[in-house]
């Protein structure tokens, strides 16, 4: 049985699962939320849902924290903006996702992100696909759009997760995090690591900036890297004063294509097996 709803937002209060009790498909055309937290409450669960046409999916508002949130089996289409945005999110799950913008990109402030999470430890992510969160491509302008975002006060493990056709980072990851078998597929820079990330296999396809880009001060150590382009962008790019190192390489790039691209100086890259 399949309940279709239309939906101004559902407040959610501590403890409370949303939707209850079967699963819907819900139309949430332009709100900011169609399940929405907008004081601390910890312990909710969210899911199994299907969101067509929200500004958000998931939204939680300023200065509210939601300890142990679960989001199980949310696919979202459709969307204007984001999928998920959490702002202190300490140990929260998210698993079993589909999430997925609008054809038509977001234009001005409106900056997508499939999950975006500002502040929380342990969090885990895993098991789902982020796809064509994009911004309207206008001259001299940065040209945002991440599927996954998160900030300096977050740590936690992602895995089993695919990035495609965003405009900016597929993985776009601050923070402390602990990353295995992602996939990142034609966006501008497949993976944006910012701070500490420890990689098991990561895999990148199709990128138009740099398969891996490590910002300044940034330590990052990938275990496998797995990467194929058509094209002679580069492999990695390094902001300055990073420590780098990548175990193994599997690559399949046209001759020539560079290996290392430097933004800065001081930076320390260490490439093993197959790398070169």
């Amino acid at each position: 049985m399949m309940l279709l709803a239309l939906l101004q937002a559902a407040f959610l209060s501590p403890g409370q699962t949303w939707p209850a009790p079967v699963p819907p498909t819900i139309v949430a055309t332009g709100v900011n939320g169609a399940a929405r937290v907008r004081q601390d409450a910890a312990d909710i669960t969210i899911g199994p849902v299907v969101v067509r046409d929200a500004y958000r999916a998931v939204e939680t508002d300023a200065g509210v924290d939601t300890p142990r949130i679960k989001i199980r089996g949310l696919t979202a289409t459709g969307l204007t903006r984001d999928g998920i945005r959490l702002r202190t999110a300490p140990g929260a799950l998210i698993e079993d996702f589909d999430l997925t913008h609008a054809d038509a990109p977001s234009s001005g402030e409106h900056l997508p992100q499939g999950i975006a999470i500002t502040a929380g430890t342990s969090i885990t992510i895993r098991n789902g696909r982020v796809a064509r969160f994009r911004m309207q491509l206008l001259a001299g302008t940065y040209n945002n759009g991440d599927g996954i975002a998160t900030e300096g006060g977050t740590s936690g493990t992602i895995t089993d997760v695919l990035a495609q056709d965003n405009s900016d980072g597929g993985f776009d990851i601050k923070g402390n995090w602990t990353v295995n078998r992602l996939t990142a597929e034609r966006n501008a820079r497949d993976y944006r690591f910012w701070t500490e990330v420890t990689a098991g296999t990561i895999t990148a396809t199709g990128w138009t900036s740099a398969a891996v880009w490590v910002g300044k001060g940034a330590r990052v150590r990938i275990e496998h890297l797995i990467a194929t382009n058509a094209t002679s962008a580069p492999l990695l790019i390094v902001a300055g004063s990073t420590d780098v190192e990548i175990t193994r390489c599997t690559l399949s790039r046209p001759a020539g294509a560079p290996l290392v691209k430097s933004e800065g100086s001081k930076n320390r890259v260490v490439l093993g097996e197959g790398c070169h």
